[in-house]
């Protein structure tokens, strides 16, 4: 019989009737233990307060030279998950990716013409990359890597988020609504294009013979681009497309003499 590092409180629990064991990437010994404990516990999430159910559970995720680690564990060592988790870290610490250090976010800039949602996930992956730090240290740095006097900016200003999850969600939300910002200015700026070319067409003098009546083949049609529809009304665009830094307005008509 394979011996057991747990105390006897944790070795005589019984998980709860109907309790069902999460499917885990099983640990070898070859990879970041971090990087495992936080996938277990995040697997785990709901019985998140039951640490006899945490240390029962976890010998069920390792394999190979981490599962005869864990049954070489002098008996009676572990008497909380605090102690598995330690004494796993320690025995693969080798295997830990250098972490950065939080100073790194702040070289990180929203570029110039970067979409909300490109720089969201580029801050993302580096926030993955580096040390356990403070929530409120990474959400400022955050707030100062973007362009201030957007509405996005103004919406964290008001209201902060309290986690990673909350800012996620409200960028994407504030990503869809920039998406139909620029597709209405592209509305304008062709429609604006439009305007000139017929003011052009009609300011030039017939220099060429008049073209033949084709009004018998069917009515022409004009050859514009296809219209990207919007999901909010102009009333609220107007506001955001004129604080754009590419927005131009079109000129006016200019009258044409009888």
């Amino acid at each position: 019989m394979l011996s057991t590092p747990f105390c006897p409180h944790i070795t005589h629990y019984e998980p709860p009737r109907g309790f069902l064991v999460p499917k885990f990437s099983t640990y070898d010994g070859t990879n970041d233990p971090f990087d495992h404990i936080m996938h277990y516990r995040q697997l785990m999430t709901l019985d998140i307060g039951n640490d006899a159910l945490l240390c029962k559970v976890f010998p069920a995720n390792l394999q190979g030279q981490a599962l005869s680690w864990f049954h070489r564990l002098p008996p009676n060592s572990v008497d909380n998950f605090r102690d598995l988790s330690e004494a796993f870290v320690g025995q693969y610490l080798c295997f830990a990716r250098h972490k950065q250090n939080i100073s790194t976010l702040q070289n990180i800039k929203m570029r110039d013409n970067e979409s909300l949602r490109e720089f969201v996930k580029r801050f993302g992956q580096a926030v993955l990359q580096i040390e356990v730090c403070s929530m409120d240290a990474v959400l400022q740095i955050f707030k100062r890597s973007i362009c201030p006097g957007t509405p996005f900016f103004e919406s964290l200003a008001k209201k902060p988020p309290t986690t990673m999850d909350d800012l996620f969600r409200r960028a994407n939300k504030y990503s869809m609504l920039e998406d139909d910002v620029r597709a209405a200015t592209q509305q304008v700026l062709v429609a604006g294009r439009a305007s000139r070319d017929s003011t052009d067409r009609h300011a030039k003098p017939p220099d060429r013979p008049k073209p033949v009546d084709r009004r018998k083949d069917g009515p022409s049609r004009p050859d514009r681009p296809p219209i990207t529809p919007i999901s909010v009304s102009y009333e609220k665009l107007l506001p955001m497309i004129q604080g754009l830094s590419d927005f131009r307005w079109p000129r006016p008509l200019e009258r044409t003499h009888p």
